[in-house]
């Protein structure tokens, strides 16, 4: 068995948590599962017959907190993810689209 080294700049911790991806100006959600993380991205888990962009938006259910992110790798349906910019609060969003976001963040 080969080993491939570690790429990661610092040490994700483990996790298990909902999320959801967005794309298409939010459109489209995804249901994902975040599996571990750091400051700078994360490994998520999700159906690996979707047909998802490059870039996109992820938001951390349990945390309340959201983020632009790109594919980095992806391996059946395990992906890494790298945050394009700071995880937001969706509690500091203008009110219509905290609104959206929890309509969108709840269905099933």
């Amino acid at each position: 068995m080969t080993h491939t080294p570690e790429r990661r700049t610092e040490d994700r911790q483990r996790v298990l948590k909902g999320g959801k991806v967005f794309y298409n100006n939010f459109a489209i959600s995804l249901d994902c599962v975040i599996r571990n993380e750091s400051s700078h991205g994360m490994q998520i888990t999700l159906d690996p017959n979707c047909a998802l962009p490059n870039e996109f938006s992820l938001l951390n259910r349990k945390e309340g907190t959201l983020a632009d992110a790109k594919v980095i790798w992806k391996n059946g349906d395990k992906m890494g993810i790298e945050f394009c910019s700071k995880m937001q609060d969706v509690r500091t969003f203008a009110k219509a689209d905290i609104r959206r976001m929890s309509i969108i963040a709840t269905r099933g």
